[in-house]
This record gives C-alpha cells, structure tokens and sequence, in this order.
C-alpha cells in the first residue's frame, strides 16, 4: 500500500487545502493520473499519482486544510484492507535510531521517479545508474545520471531506503514523473504493487517458434516525415469492439497537430495495450486486433521471446498493463532508417546543422548519440547538391522578404499572468477537447471585432476595413510554413472554435489549404517547442500577426509578495501605416484581460 502526501509530491510545500478531488475511492489510477487540486498561497497544483493501483481511501474532504506529512489517500490492490485510523491523520513517526527520514518502511513503496529538471522537460535519457538493487540510499546520495533536452545532470535520491527493483535500464528514454526504481524493504512488496510476478511466467527463448496467425497489431501511425512520436489523447472504441477500415479509433497529438487516427483494418479489437496520455513512437503498437484474447497472449509471448524482452503492457493480466512503466525501449542502432539518439542530441543537431546519420558511434549506453557527440562532429548543413527552391520555399522567401523591406514593423510585448488561464485549460479539457491555443484565438477573435484597425489593410495607399474575423493560424509543415484560416471566428462558440481550428491544421497537414487570402490576422504559436518569447514577420496584406510564447512556471511579485506561478508572453508585430503605438496598446491590454480572466471565453 503506497501513502500519498505532500512531503512525497511537493517536498518543499509544507501545507495546503483540497480543492478538488479527481478520483474516486475504488477508481483505477495509472502512474501520472491526477488525483486531486492542492491549493497553496493562492497557486493550484496538481496532485498526481506515482504508482498504479486502485484509490482506497480519500483521507482529507474538499476544503480542509493538510500538512506536508498528512497522507491525503492510499493507493494499493484493490482486495487491500484499508487502516481504520488513516483517515485524517499523519504518517506514522520513525523513531530515529530505526530508520531514516522519508525511508521505506514494512510494506510500503517509495517510487523514484524521473525529475522534471525544467518546464519544458517532458522525458530524459537514464545514462548510468549509481546504485544497484539491494543498496541503501540516504537523502541527497546520487543515485543516477540523465540527458534532458538542455544538459547532463545528476540526479539525487529525494527519500532514503533499500533498492528493490530497477524498473528502467541504462540508455532508456522515461517520462518526466514515471518511475524508474523502486525503494523497499521487502521485494515482495514491489511485486504486490506492480502485480510483476506474471512477468517470470514468460519464458525467454531461443528455440525457433511460430508467431500466432489472426493477430493484427495497431500502430501509432507516421503523420509526417519528422514525426518521431505521439501522445495518445483518447480513445473511440473499447476492447471487444468491431472496428471497420476507415474507423476513427483513436486521437493523437503530434508536434505539429491533434489528429484523429482511422483503421486500417478491420476486425475485433482484442487488446490496448498504449492508455489516453501515453507517449508511444512511431510504428509501435498501440493495441491488437483477434478473434479471441488467447491469440493476443501467445502473439506476445512470442514476440516478447524473439526480442529478448519481457513488456509489462504485453502481459494479459490488466494490473500488470497499467503498472508498466512508460519507458521508451531503444538502442542506438538504426531501427526504420531513424538513428537512434538521446532528445538533447537531436535538439542539438537541428540547431547546429549536423547530420546525426554521419555520427557513426555515439558514446552513450549501447552506442546511443549524446549531445556531446554532436558538439564534436562535424557541422554544416547537408543539402543535397544542385538542389532549387520548392514552390513553397520560394513564395515564402518572396513573402517574407516583401514583408520585411516594405512594411514599417513595430513591436509591443506584454507577458500574461496564466495560473487561472491553466486551470481554466485543465477543467475545460476534462469537457471537451481544447488546448491553450484554442483560448488565444478565442480572445483575439473577440479583441480584433472590437478594434477596427486590426481588421484593417494598407493596400494602394488606401486603407481598407474588413467586416469578418477570419484567423490565419501558422502551421509548419514537412515543406515549410503555411497558413490555414478560420473563418468568422468571433462568430464561433469557444468549443465549435476550437473543432474548427483543428480541422483546417489536419486540412493543411494533408495538403488542403482553407480560406486562402481571407485572413486578416495571424498567430503563430511556438510555445509547444518551449519557446519564451519572440518576434514575427508580417503576413502580408494583414496588418498584424500575434506571437504567442510557452505557458511556464515562474516567480512573479503580487501584492509584494513572491510566489509561484505560470506565466505567457505575448509580442503583437503590427504595420505602423495602419495601427499606431496606443491601438497596439489597447489589443495586447485586452488580451491579458480576457486571458487573466478566460472564463470569459467559455
């Protein structure tokens, strides 16, 4: 049985007040589930769940107060008995001399997770681990090495207590607050929290066999040439369906879109193995078509063998399914003709032009390409020889450059204070389908019907006023850069926006541009790729284009008083023929009103 309190989660925070509660007593929770909203000195955070299970008890109701060694509920098996006095109350005192603060006592599990080292961080590489199982920990030991997307870091232990299981090997790729090990005194509490004892059923073999017929993997689908990896947003159908080809089954998010994802094939679908949430790459099975679900088990006892792999979510046993740890399993040989590296590697390699193809050996785990591979590789752009500009580079070489040289740029900035704008987000989300952008273009609808300028066009030294909204949303593609445009956007319902929206980026994705040449203002959003803040080019003839920066947690002074928030920039680029100084002004003012305050929006 695994307690959860603030300690655990926030160790800084030393107190709080339930704001909401997500789940309920007897619900699944999986690793990263949100388990309730905390508030603290006026900021709201998310309470989330380091282990799977099943939620036994809700110790603390709606609105009382908690402190940082309160278990706020207990997570475990479902035939768990629960403690008649855990309700409203403190973990039980150690005694010194006995164990360590913060150790694992007799039955419990501590997970150790991989840290979140930034706001932008969303998965790292565990390089080497300094620890093995059956060690004893103390609170600051380094226990591993990881690569986020920005650097190389130690990571040291947050809780103190004997290693029990290593659950993510060295040269893995893990989630940011996914467990990577496991702190107990008794394994065979690890194995009772993770249901992991189906796992030794599974032979491993090097004995020819037969891959079973009838069994129809699921891939996460390749949208697009970059395109590495999806996070699965939802799914349409249940185990035990029958689908058709051209189904929509299941919704994706890319780096570049949300995506609804159709069948390929027909038949029933047996087993989902990849849950809402999950980041699962390109190619990799997501769940399995088959008549029956022993077919599924012996398709994957097969295929785990052949690779030497045992996976948690091919394991038929549900607990086992949800206790897996989302780890990337990844080597750093070529697999699909994609080179095999660590995310600060490929990060690198894009912003110094180097071709991770012509590294021949990196120096990670297994040959894996760190970032200090490619600082030490050759750089310089590969561009094939003798090769012109597509039509699409070319106009947008022709547009831009006409932008630059003919329209007077002006610039105003201002940073939004987005820790209401976020919660808004995150209920919202629970409703329908949304994303942050989604609020941005909402308040810019209504701002640009309000101020006339913004729907003006300098053309033949005239000025000319439109009477629709139409939005130009910036969507970069494998060939460049295009726009797609929602029409009568002030027109729309926040929701009906939103759908909107996402049809005509799917619609550019796939080559169909809509509303061509009715846009009258754009936004370009660069938050999704941890972007802070920039400037951008003028679409012409629009007279303005709003660049939006990362939603980000940040210190801010309130009242005189400094505390944690999150925060987001916006710079509007405006044509000085048109809109002066003050009407800027007056846009970005009312765009941190609407966005400070988005139930307006709604």
């Amino acid at each position: 049985m695994y307690q959860v309190s603030l300690g655990k989660t926030r160790p800084a925070m030393q107190e709080g007040i339930v704001a909401e509660w997500l789940k309920n007593e007897g619900e699944q929770v999986a690793s990263g589930d949100i388990l309730a909203r905390i508030e603290t000195s006026g900021v709201v955070f998310e309470l989330q769940a380091s282990v799977p299970g099943t939620l036994l008890k809700r110790c603390f109701d709606v609105g009382k107060a908690v402190l940082k060694t309160d278990v706020l509920c207990l997570i475990g098996q479902p035939n768990e008995s629960v403690p008649q006095d855990s309700e409203k109350t403190a973990e039980p005192p150690i005694a010194p001399a006995a164990k360590k603060e913060g150790a694992a006592s007799c039955g419990e599990v501590i997970p150790v997770l991989m840290p979140q080292a930034g706001q932008s961080m969303e998965e790292g590489t565990l390089l080497s681990w300094k620890i093995k199982p059956g060690d004893l920990v103390s609170v600051g030991q380094v226990i591993f090495e990881i690569e986020t997307d920005k650097a190389t870091m130690d990571v040291e232990a947050v809780d103190a207590g004997r290693v029990a299981r290593l659950v993510a090997q060295e040269g893995d790729i893990v989630e940011v607050k996914v467990p990577v090990a496991y702190l107990a005194d008794n394994d065979a509490d690890v194995d009772a929290l993770l249901g992991t004892s189906a796992l030794t059923a599974v032979p491993v073999t090097t004995e020819p066999v037969t891959v079973p017929a009838g069994v129809v993997p699921v891939l996460m689908p390749q949208a697009g040439q970059s395109m590495e990896e999806g996070t699965l947003l939802e799914w349409k159908v249940q185990p035990g369906d029958a689908i058709e080809v051209g189904q929509v089954i299941f919704d994706i998010e890319t780096d570049k879109a949300t995506m609804e994802v159709e069948a390929v094939d027909a038949g029933r679908l047996a087993r989902i193995v990849a849950q809402a949430g999950e980041i699962v790459e390109v190619k990799v099975p997501v769940a399995y078509l088959a008549e029956d679900d022993a077919s599924v088990d012996a398709y994957l006892a097969v295929t785990s063998s052949q690779d030497g792999i045992v996976s948690g979510a091919q394991v038929s046993t549900s607990t086992v399914s949800q206790a897996a740890p989302q780890v990337h399993k990844t080597t750093a040989s070529q697999q699909g003709g994609r080179v095999k590296t660590s995310p600060a590697a490929r990060k690198l390699a894009a912003q110094r032009g180097v071709d991770l193809a012509a590294v021949t050996q990196g120096s990670g785990p297994g040959g894996r390409i760190l970032s200090s591979d490619v600082l030490t590789a050759k750089v310089g752009v590969v561009v094939s020889a003798d090769t012109g500009l597509s039509k699409m580079r070319r106009a947008i070489a022709q547009n831009l450059l006409y932008s630059k040289q003919n329209i007077p740029h002006f610039y105003a900035k201002t940073t939004v204070s987005a820790g209401t704008l976020y919660t808004t987000y995150k209920k919202t989300k629970l409703q329908f389908k949304c994303t942050i952008n989604d609020f941005v273009i909402a308040a810019c609808a209504k701002v640009i019907g309000e101020l006339e300028p913004f729907r003006s066009q300098y053309v033949n030294d005239n000025i000319t006023v439109s009477g629709q909204v139409n939005i130009g949303i910036a969507v970069g593609i494998d060939d460049g850069l295009t726009v797609p445009v929602v029409l009568d956007a002030d027109k729309k319902s926040f929701e009906d926006l939103g759908t909107r929206t996402r049809e005509v980026v799917e619609a550019a994705r796939n080559g169909k541009l809509e509303g061509v040449g009715q846009g009258i203002f754009t936004i370009t959003n660069l938050g999704m790729f941890g972007v802070e803040d920039f400037q951008a080019i003028i679409n012409p003839p629009e007279s303005a284009i709003l660049a939006v920066g990362a939603l980000r947690e940040a210190a801010v002074v309130e009242n005189g008083e400094l505390k944690a928030s999150r925060v987001m920039s916006l710079c509007v680029s405006v044509d000085h023929r048109v809109i002066d100084g003050v009407v800027a002004a007056q846009f970005l003012a009312r765009m941190k009103e609407l966005l400070e305050a988005p139930e307006q929006l709604l």
